[in-house]
């Protein structure tokens, strides 16, 4: 298990100049690059939502794992909470305060980072050379147009190539005396100057680096009201469960007693997975914020 951080600089995808270097990184070989780029090394299929999944199969797999393991070591800011050693409760136990909160989410993260981005990013953050750039993107992106929504790469993918946009982000949100967290594609904010307006501005900037966000998908909560954030209810003395989630449970043991035994295991699965996230929830909302 990889423990080791270091900052971007320092990173084997850093400054990446020649062919040579970049086989010697992937563990390839770029004669057989046509065969790694081939549809044929994706398995796609629609999820429960109705949500193409794109995942990278056999060889192409083992790549997109390095590139992720590789990409997994490289410091990250702060604020980033969709990273080893957090969860989605600690995004939201960052804005149990008593002050106003507005939440934003980027529209299709994976598929809208195009293969364009994502070429630029490896140019302009990770300094490699424009062969180099074009050939890792090509790697990375579904049929060289966009992340794929079902690799491994794809989270810290997304995120490096949308940098310059969330430090745009969080020069504002210091700007105006706010804290910002982001978890994967959700963007929340919390402080004194939170209001319509300024998470308009924040809508701005996403617009500004290729990114959509939904207007539905936007909301500002006054500073004494309940907050949802990531799946939690968020207020000023901490995090706790929402109601839906609770009703839940109580539904899943109601369905258990008239089951039978082929729906029982999967039922039982399913409660023990919402009693196991109230507790860690009830657990975090006793801590000290």
């Amino acid at each position: 298990m990889d423990k080791v951080r270091y900052p971007l600089n320092q990173s084997p995808l850093y400054k990446i100049v020649g062919l040579g270097q970049l086989e010697k990184i992937l563990c390839i070989e770029l004669k057989n690059l046509h065969r790694l780029l081939s549809p044929n090394n994706y398995r796609v299929w629609l999820n429960k939502k109705e949500r193409e999944i794109q995942q990278p199969i056999r060889w192409l797999a083992q790549v997109h794992n390095r590139i992720g393991r590789l990409l997994s070591r490289i410091d990250l800011p702060d604020y980033l909470f969709s990273q080893k050693g957090r969860s989605y409760i600690d995004n939201a136990k960052q804005h149990c305060n008593s002050h106003p909160l507005g939440k934003t989410d980027i529209t299709k993260f994976y598929t809208s980072t195009t293969h364009a981005m994502v070429r630029r990013m490896f140019t302009n953050i990770f300094k490699c050379a424009g062969d180099v750039a074009k050939i890792l993107a090509d790697i990375c992106c579904y049929k060289q147009q966009h992340l794929p929504t079902g690799s491994t790469l794809s989270g810290r993918v997304a995120f490096f190539s949308a940098l310059p946009m969330f430090k745009s982000i969080e020069t504002l949100a210091q700007k105006n005396k706010s804290k910002m967290t982001i978890y994967v594609d959700d963007i929340t904010l919390s402080g004194p100057l939170v209001t319509k307006r300024f998470m308009s501005d924040i809508r701005g900037i996403i617009r500004q680096h290729g990114l959509k966000t939904k207007r539905a998908k936007t909301a500002t909560f006054a500073k004494d009201s309940a907050k949802p954030v990531t799946g939690v209810i968020v207020f000023e003395d901490g995090v706790r469960l929402p109601n839906s989630r609770h009703k839940l449970i109580w539904e899943t043991r109601q369905a258990l007693k008239v089951a039978s035994i082929t729906e029982r295991e999967e039922l039982l699965k399913s409660l023990r997975g919402r009693i196991q996230e109230e507790k860690q929830i009830k657990r975090i909302a006793t801590a000290n914020i």
